[in-house]
């Protein structure tokens, strides 16, 4: 609290000062905060103590930004935003008013400006991660065989010949070689009465020839 109340008596000694060393300096209420430059090479006026000016940046940083400089004027000038210069008392044209400027100023009470307390930065709690879940247990494997073991492959059974049924040459044979434990179907001879079974086709009769004329005899061979 003491270190406000010396701000503003300072401040305030500056203005009178300053009042009295040129009567044409107004007393200004409000200033610029923040200070932001809209364009390279402008000065803005400080109107906590008009024989100082901020110096706008020739060139924006990599972010577009214009910084600016306080900077002071010589011995015995006053800096004045419309001639953009500092210039002795009896040349001294004041500046405007903040809310009064072109530039759209952000303008605060100088009081407000001279008691504005940085905020304070809250800094986020550490989470301290859980440790991982591990699993006891031995791991399965699975033995392999070793490199010089030799893996014998089966050998399919071998039937015998005078005991497999319909080998040609063996007693009941019928030369048919039927595969053990299979069956065959054998077809039924058709019926009659099936629809698919084919008829025979019978030949349409003919009537006989008859000879209506009177029979004719053989002449008998003549004897010589």
């Amino acid at each position: 609290m003491k270190a406000v109340i010396f701000v503003l008596a300072a401040l305030v000694a500056v203005n009178a000062q300053t009042s009295q060393s040129c009567s044409r300096v107004p007393e200004y209420t409000e200033t610029i905060s923040p200070v932001v430059c809209p364009q390279p090479k402008l000065r803005l006026p400080n109107y906590e103590n008009v024989q100082t000016y901020y110096q706008c940046a020739a060139t924006a940083n990599a972010r577009g930004e214009v910084l600016s400089t306080l900077t002071n004027c010589a011995s015995s000038t006053y800096f004045s935003y419309v001639l953009q210069e500092c210039y002795a008392c009896n040349n001294y044209l004041p500046s405007a008013k903040c809310d009064s400027l072109p530039i759209n100023a952000t303008c605060v009470s100088m009081e407000a400006a001279a008691t504005t307390v940085a905020p304070t930065t809250t800094v986020a709690p550490t989470t301290t991660a859980a440790p991982p879940i591990t699993t006891t247990g031995a791991p399965t494997t699975t033995a392999l065989p070793p490199s010089d073991s030799t893996v014998s492959v089966p050998t399919p059974p071998t039937d015998d010949p005078s005991t497999t049924p319909g080998n040609p040459g063996t007693p009941g044979s019928d030369d048919t070689i039927t595969p053990t434990g299979s069956t065959i179907a054998v077809p039924q001879p058709p019926s009659p009465s099936d629809d698919n079974v084919p008829t025979p086709k019978t030949p349409v009769p003919t009537a006989p020839i008859i000879n209506n004329g009177p029979p004719t005899s053989t002449s008998a061979p003549s004897v010589k």
